[in-house]
């Protein structure tokens, strides 16, 4: 019963984040936060797809409500779960403490500061953290081969967006930004890796 109830949950609660978001954006900044299928090449490809991972998640998820999807048991369901729960709350509180500087997709007019709150003090990508912790999660619970499709293709999305969203913010922050992306991590925080001079022990 938890697995068809953490599946529930984000069924709902994923679409619920991004609308109610796009709502109180839009009444913040004055217009619609929602920037997609201006880039080129691959990119604008992954930007034109990315509705429909808004469309095909859910869908998936309830499908396994509905026991429709087969879904594995024992320590392996447990970690997914865990996953999914974890990467749910990530990613869903991470929307609501990146304020005003939120979009979907690049927006070349947005000079908001940096979000450093919250997670961000670690990570540049939070939300895309959760996210890609969800996709590990299902593809732990859900054995079906398209849902392992479908993962991958969402993570490869995923991590092209956030190298372009790195290129765009240097690009506006300048140095404040490559000081900021220095101490932090892509999308898990950066290990403190001891340094040493050439005269050190």
């Amino acid at each position: 019963m938890l697995d068809r109830a953490v599946h529930g949950v984000l069924a709902i609660g994923f679409p619920t984040v991004v609308f109610v978001k796009i709502a109180r954006q839009r009444r913040a900044i004055g217009k619609s936060p929602v920037i997609l299928g201006k880039a080129g090449g691959l990119q604008g490809m992954f930007e034109r797809l990315s509705p429909f991972a808004l469309l095909f998640w859910p869908a998936a998820f309830l499908w396994a409500v509905a026991g429709r999807l087969p879904l594995a048991e024992g320590p392996r369901c447990a970690l997914g779960l865990a996953l999914m729960i974890g990467g749910g709350l990530v990613s869903g509180s991470s929307v609501f403490l990146m304020g005003r500087a939120w979009r979907i997709g690049l927006d070349p007019d947005n000079r908001t500061d940096l979000a450093e709150n919250g997670p961000y003090r670690w990570i540049r990508h939070p939300i895309y953290s959760g996210w890609l912790l969800i996709l590990i999660g299902s593809v732990l619970v859900i054995r079906d081969s398209t849902v392992d499709v479908a993962a991958a293709v969402t993570a490869l999305g995923v991590l092209a967006q956030a190298m372009r969203e790195e290129q765009h913010m240097l690009r506006t922050f300048g140095e404040r930004y490559a000081r900021y992306a220095a101490h932090t991590g892509r999308f898990a925080p950066r290990v403190p890796w001891r340094t040493r001079s050439d005269g050190g022990p």
